[in-house]
């Protein structure tokens, strides 16, 4: 400080006086604070009357109720002294870090008021008493009412408005009858949603305990390694839920694939009794026997695609029904509202309770990658790193056959007049820029290096001259950075294009062959819907020959996996389908009522619920006979809601386990309010969306994740839209800075993405705890995943609050209300 700025002593003014003012103060408050603390067991048993709040009790003023009730003059007489109250949303000290205790505001001044007031005997003033009587909901039976102490003290009424008819004067409701009438419209669509879903779910075998790879006498081969602290060892090997053979030991990052042995897996289950074969409908059916086949009784009942879409319809018909969408925004603001509200008053207390819990922070926590195309897994300069290696290294490697020779790599690279110094990531052109937005087809480009669709063949393709062998050696390079980072995992979508019979070999052989098996990484089959571009270059005649090339090899492999070998091991890694493409394209119906398989031969491609159908319909089919055969099921998650129509949004409630992207939902209050019903994952990846369809700042995650919908962060293409070596941590980050999420929030983010994931039961109970699968705070294991109890319980009873609004719907009452259970 300078001599200029320093005040001077005058005779209103002395700072060595002050000073020792200020700390005598001080120190005298902090000593008052300790006593009260010693005094009571329980912190609101202190909560007294602040000075400013008392002072003037006596005075009587209509705009302050308070002053007018007796009770407070006795308080003022008792004690007129400042004690302070400790500030609302600060951690309580005596709390311990696993509580699952949400605080709430019962600590400020005014409350300790109504607290202290309670116990006088003198009757509240006529206006309090006014008040608490237009609160009292019994006085009016026939009013829907959402119970909510808390919130009836604090004067504020519940969630259940929003609604009325509009008939009456401002808008509203005549009376409570027509506002109980259009509850019950409202709950019953909702709920013929809800048992619409549940009904396909339950066909379908995608239900949580469906798969039998979730059972505890279920093998993983090659096995996980062994935990690193020796108690969580020894409760493991107490437990056996993983039962796996005795192998070899592998360091993980290290000799990727050295503890796969083919002969370890042998022998293959025999043949099945079972038959199946393609009926008119474009549907696999699955027969008891051969007689069962001749009488046409299959062991399932398929939903026809006439059941299908009128199904849909339904949904599209209440999603478009004005009243329940009114009620389903005000609903997910409701939503969004209550967790603001908790995050002010918890923020504290959750770090508190997450410094509480050793060794465990967000980069050791598990995270999975639960949206990102095999392809693409790696970033520009490790496949420019690799480009250039096999350049020096493997020049002369013969690597395409095309126009009737031979070539090497070096001579396909003077094809293009290119040397491997000339090559950079500039050079390699893949990273989607702002040319890219809304532009589909330029970012498909984007997967040729320099632009080049031979370089694509050659790097990037399982199916080529080589045999895939180059993309299998920087695969096994990205699996050793995942194993050495330890804490992520992946979920691969490679391709079937349903072109031809053989592709499934093909690819089940590039995967063990090269012996791609790791304990971070899982598979799934994502099937491009290029119908339209096959048929234009006459590869197919019509629509059924794309859905036999997908699904005849997988009934083949059920009904005797000695037939194909290695596509029966390779399907113990898979976990489900995607359907790919863009979804911004416009789908014309030039059909009143669309055609079966067999019989859609035009050119111009199925819509995408159509695809969706057929998808989920031969799934069901397949996955009925594989839990029958004792063999792991099959999941659908496509890609669906990243543009073009929100009726895909109405066929994934229908029949998809989880979805990736979403970003339509937004504009769909009341399927976006069943997303939240049913927690129905969706994978986002707000990095992609924000190069291809929505800038990042209009991406709606952040408004999901209040909301509480189930979401997870995902990174699909890391070659076009990352930077660094982990790609996952990347896209982690940016949302941490551009959203401002808290530890804890990126903690339930990755809790989200491992239960949404396709990983074996066993699997998830080590990395999540044993209890995963049980909701709220039963489920959480704080040593585990980082995430507060506090967290979970405030989750888990909101969502269970706002599913009691439907549970006693079907019993038969005539009017809904909401006083029969809590808020």
């Amino acid at each position: 400080m300078l001599p200029r700025d320093k005040q001077r002593r005058t005779t209103h003014y002395n700072s060595s006086l002050e000073k020792a003012m200020s700390h005598s103060e001080a120190k005298q408050f902090y000593q008052r604070q300790r006593a009260e603390m010693l005094e009571s067991p329980t912190l609101t048993k202190t909560r007294t009357l602040s000075s400013n709040v008392a002072t003037d009790a006596t005075a009587t003023s209509p705009l302050n109720p308070l002053r007018a009730s007796k009770s407070n003059t006795s308080l003022q007489a008792n004690d007129a002294t400042y004690k302070s109250a400790l500030s609302v949303g600060v951690a309580t000290p005596a709390k311990p870090p696993t509580s699952a205790d949400v605080q709430t505001p019962a600590l400020g001044h005014v409350d300790a008021v109504r607290s202290l007031a309670a116990h006088q005997n003198d009757a509240p003033s006529p206006l309090m008493q006014a008040d608490r009587d237009a609160r009292a909901h019994q006085n009016h039976p026939n009013l829907p009412h959402e119970q909510k102490p808390f919130l009836e003290q604090q004067g504020l009424h519940g969630a259940g408005a929003g609604v009325g008819l509009g008939s009456g004067s401002g808008g509203f409701a005549v009376d409570d009858s027509k506002v109980t009438a259009e509850l019950t419209s409202i709950y019953s669509n909702i709920q013929k949603v809800l048992d619409l879903r549940h009904k396909y779910m339950r066909l379908s075998l995608q239900g949580a305990t469906d798969n039998p790879k979730d059972e505890p006498g279920w093998t993983i081969y090659p096995p996980h390694p062994d935990p690193s602290w020796q108690d969580y060892e020894s409760n493991m090997t107490e437990s056996q839920h993983l039962k796996t053979p005795r192998r070899r030991p592998r360091k993980m990052g290290q000799n990727i694939g050295e503890d796969f042995e083919l002969d370890d897996l042998m022998p293959l289950p025999g043949p099945g009794e079972m038959a199946f074969r393609l009926d008119p409908n474009g549907v696999y059916q699955v027969y008891e026997n051969n007689k069962a086949a001749e009488l046409d009784t299959p062991i399932v009942h398929i939903p026809t695609i006439r059941e299908f879409y009128m199904d849909l319809d339904a949904i599209l018909t209440v999603s478009s029904d004005g009243p329940s969408k009114s009620f389903a925004f005000r609903r997910l603001q409701y939503l969004e509202g209550k967790f603001n509200l908790y995050i002010l008053l918890n923020e504290y207390q959750e770090i508190a309770d997450t410094k509480a819990v050793p060794h465990r922070d967000f980069y050791n926590v598990r995270k999975v990658d639960t949206h990102v195309h095999h392809s693409a897994c790696m970033n520009q300069k490790h496949l420019l790193r690799f480009i250039k290696s096999k350049m020096k290294k493997s020049p002369n490697e013969v690597v395409l056959y095309r126009d009737g020779k031979h070539l090497t790599l070096r001579e396909v690279f003077e094809s293009i007049n290119l040397t491997a110094y000339d090559l950079s990531i500039d050079t390699l052109d893949m990273h989607a820029h702002t040319d890219s937005f809304h532009r589909f087809d330029k970012f498909n480009l984007k997967y040729n290096p320099v632009g080049e669709s031979r370089l694509r063949t050659i790097f990037l393709k399982t199916d080529n001259y080589i045999h895939g062998r180059y993309l299998a050696e920087i695969t096994k390079e990205v699996i050793a950075d995942l194993e050495a980072s330890k804490y992520q995992m992946v979920e691969w979508r490679i391709s079937i294009y349903g072109r031809d019979l053989e592709e499934w070999d093909k690819l089940a052989a590039w995967v063990v062959d090269n012996k791609l098996y790791s304990p971070n990484v899982r598979w799934l089959i994502q099937i491009p819907r290029l119908y339209d571009v096959y048929k234009s270059s006459n590869l197919m005649e019509n629509f059924e020959q794309v859905i036999q090339n997908v699904f005849q090899p997988l009934f083949e492999v059920t009904q005797d996996p000695t037939s194909h070998p290695k596509l029966h091991i390779f399907l113990q890694r898979v976990i489900g389908f995607d359907s790919v493409d863009d979804e911004s394209k416009t789908e014309r119906r030039i059909y009143r009522k669309f055609p079966l398989p067999k019989e859609w031969s035009t050119g111009q491609n199925p819509p995408y619920s159509y695809w969706i159908y057929y998808l989920f319909a031969n799934i069901s089919s397949l996955n009925v006979w594989r839990k029958q055969r004792g063999f792991s099921t099959f999941l659908l998650r496509p890609h669906c809601g990243e543009a073009g129509d929100t009726d895909h949004l109405a066929a994934a409630v229908l029949c998809c386990h989880s979805i990736s992207h979403g970003l339509l939902l937004r504009k769909v209050p009341l399927l976006q309010y069943i997303f939240y019903l049913e927690q129905i994952g969706v994978a986002m990846s707000p990095l992609s969306n924000n190069a291809l369809f929505l800038a990042y700042e209009r991406n709606p995650f952040l408004l999901y994740f209040r909301r509480g919908l189930n979401v997870s962060l995902s990174t699909d293409d890391p070659l076009q839209f990352a930077f660094t070596k982990e790609p996952l941590i990347e896209e982690y980050a940016v949302a941490a800075q551009i959203y401002k999420l808290s530890a804890v929030d990126m903690c339930e983010l990755a809790k989200h993405s491992v239960i949404q994931s396709g990983f074996e039961h066993s699997v998830k109970q080590r990395w999540l705890g044993h209890n995963y699968s049980l909701p709220g705070v039963a489920g959480n294991d704080m040593a585990k995943v980082n995430v507060p109890n506090i967290r979970e319980a405030f989750r888990h009873e909101t969502w269970l609050q706002e599913l009691a609004m439907y549970a006693n719907l079907p019993n038969g009452r005539n009017s809904p209300t909401f006083t029969d259970f809590p808020l």
